[in-house]
């Protein structure tokens, strides 16, 4: 049996087009509308100008944050929450779990629960990686899935449960990755397909 840990930012919510239409409305007039950031810091050449923990403040009070659209299909979603246990660890810090279950919600996603954790630690002490927060609420004797777009994340997965399905959900700014103890998947459907057939 399986148990399924998913990324929230990037892999269920599109996290990117929203942050980039909000640089482009408020700093960046000359940001393509079709621009998708290549590097997970954002350090883009066209986005050099910017102070981003700076824009990253501003852009989590703006209240776009909980208004973020969807990635995944939310009847494909749904169908494998009643298969199948499956949590959302998204990185983020404590304050916005709230913002982001309401963004969840809206959507009409079922999940079991929500939990905060991954490799950005936010200068918080003892913040969780996604392995920790899997090792304190996983199901005994289920294989654990796991989804997420940053390679440290899976890797750190992979490390921590060598018996995982760990999936790379790919992104402009993991495509240049060499290999890793993952499985890549185009989208959320491709995702879906391919563990169909597990």
């Amino acid at each position: 049996m399986l148990e399924l840990f998913l990324d929230v930012d990037g892999v269920i919510l599109d996290f990117e087009s929203s942050f980039m239409d909000y640089i482009r409305e408020v700093w960046l007039p000359d940001l393509p509308p079709d621009y998708q950031p290549r590097s997970w810091e954002m350090s883009d050449h066209a986005l050099a100008s910017l102070d981003i923990d700076e824009v990253w403040e501003a852009f989590m009070s703006s209240g776009r944050f909980n208004r973020l659209k969807l990635l995944a299909d939310p009847a494909s979603f749904n169908q494998l929450a009643q298969a199948y246990p499956l949590h959302l660890v998204t990185n983020l810090p404590q304050e916005q779990y709230g913002p982001r279950s309401e963004n969840l919600e809206f959507h009409g996603l079922k999940f079991a629960s929500l939990n905060m954790g991954g490799h950005h630690t936010f200068n918080i002490p003892n913040y969780p990686t996604k392995s920790a927060v899997i090792a304190k609420i996983r199901t005994p004797n289920r294989r654990p899935v796991f989804l997420d777009d940053h390679p440290v994340n899976c890797r750190d997965v992979a490390e921590a449960f060598p018996e995982a399905l760990v999936f790379l959900m790919e992104r402009p700014h993991n495509q240049n990755l060499e290999s890793g103890p993952w499985i890549r998947v185009a989208n959320w459907q491709a995702f879906v397909t391919r563990l169909n057939l597990e």
